[in-house]
């Protein structure tokens, strides 16, 4: 059986705004002004960021953002103020494109979780706090000075509830072997997910992989099988459904967030090749497998990450029982949200530090409206379907990654100068 211990702008006509401090919120039909991902027309406030000089705000809103389950905080959300409720978010995949704001009423929290946002109008308005598809709306009646928000209202939702203001992406993980990442989203206080097990109903496979449109995220966890030693010569056998490559490709296309984990690598590798490198690959399918399941101290090469990842304590982390080994990323002509091509190089957030070098454990790219995230290492703290096991590091960096991967893409968000 494999073994898996997993660690598992003052003087500017307008302010770039997202969800996040990476390439890559909204559908693109929304006009400056709009809030991100709302696909409408926003009122901000009488403070716009369409004159030369920003106007003095008349108070500051201090909180902080945290994960669903409540304790966890959550860096580089867009926490703003508005007078009109934020349109719905599309429950199925779209072209999330980050926007433009004409507003200074905006900030993102900080590697703590914690923010100050300035407020330009007194009285009741809408407090949003989003991350990709995560998004809380509650009303807030804003008064002059600095204000302390409550708790519950910067909390991201763990599940949609439209009624309530909160949304969650629309999730689907596909069947696996191993890694069972809803132990991990369960973990982060996610209620609000698919996990799907047709059993022999192959009639309902088909049907699912034609239904992927109508989800934000999917999951195709760890799959193959254990080779006996010197069966084949390679650690796994695994196989890739053509039609299941070809629905994930569209998926991902159309503005979808794939991740893919450990040895189903070869949905990467063949969907998008020439992105990802692995260590003994041969043009064999399963060549790029690894025995073993190394455990190995991690870099965390994104400064966001990073600097997450000591604010919560956990800067000095392992990433443990990888059964993959990429070997190097490389640059890939690729086309982008608006159907330009452009020159890529996959994103590394992490990294493990093996005899044989540093190797990168998670990357992550761009495929026109959508990414594609691939790790190494599983989220999830053991191979077993039961049990939920302690919350390990790595599951933590996975999560926080995933919800960075799961935001607009675009230009470079650029966030008001203080």
């Amino acid at each position: 059986m494999k073994r898996l211990v997993a660690m598992a702008v003052v003087g500017v006509a307008f302010v770039v705004a997202c969800g996040s401090s990476g390439r890559g919120f909204d559908d693109g039909t929304s006009p400056p002004g709009s809030a991100p991902g709302a696909g409408g027309d926003q009122d901000f406030g009488a403070a716009e960021a369409g004159t030369d000089a920003r106007p003095p705000p008349i108070g500051t809103l201090t909180g902080k953002v945290v994960m669903p389950e409540g304790t966890i905080p959550l860096s580089d959300a867009l926490v703003y103020l508005t007078k009109t409720m934020p349109e719905p978010i599309p429950r199925g995949v779209y072209c999330d494109k980050c926007v433009q704001l004409d507003s200074y009423a905006f900030t993102y929290s900080k590697p703590d979780g914690t923010f100050d946002l300035p407020a330009y109008d007194a009285g009741d308005q809408y407090l949003v706090v989003q991350k990709g598809q995560f998004r809380r709306v509650r009303p807030i009646k804003v008064s002059a000075g600095t204000q302390a928000v409550d708790g519950q209202l910067t909390r991201l939702p763990g599940k949609t509830d439209a009624a309530l203001g909160d949304s969650t992406p629309h999730m689907l993980i596909w069947p696996g072997q191993w890694d069972h990442v809803e132990k991990s989203l369960a973990k982060i206080g996610l209620t609000d997910f698919e996990k799907f097990e047709p059993g022999l109903d192959f009639g309902a496979y088909a049907a699912k992989m034609k239904d992927l449109a109508s989800y934000h995220v999917v999951f195709l966890p760890c799959s193959g099988t254990v080779n006996d030693p010197g069966s084949n010569g390679m650690a796994c056998s695994v196989s890739v459904d053509p039609q299941l490559k070809a629905a994930v490709k569209d998926f991902v296309g159309q503005g979808g967030k794939l991740y893919v984990s450990d040895w189903s690598y070869e949905y990467v590798r063949q969907g998008w090749p020439g992105f990802v490198s692995w260590m003994g690959e041969t043009s064999q399918i399963g060549s790029g497998c690894q025995p073993g399941g190394a455990d190995s101290p991690a870099q965390f090469d994104d400064p966001s990450l990073r600097d997450w990842m000591t604010a919560i304590g956990e800067g000095s982390a392992s990433l443990k029982s990888a059964w993959s080994t990429i070997e190097k990323v490389n640059p890939v002509a690729s086309v982008d949200e608006n159907g330009k091509t452009f020159t890529q190089t996959p994103k590394v957030w992490a990294s493990v530090k093996q005899p044989s070098g540093t190797h990168p454990a998670t990357v992550s790219f761009q495929d026109r409206c959508g990414r594609v995230l691939y790790s190494t290492y599983h989220a999830e703290g053991s191979d077993t379907a039961n049990g939920q096991g302690s919350f390990l590091a790595q599951e933590k960096a996975l999560m926080h990654i995933l919800l960075e991967v799961g935001v607009c893409v675009g230009p470079k968000p650029v966030p008001p100068v203080r």
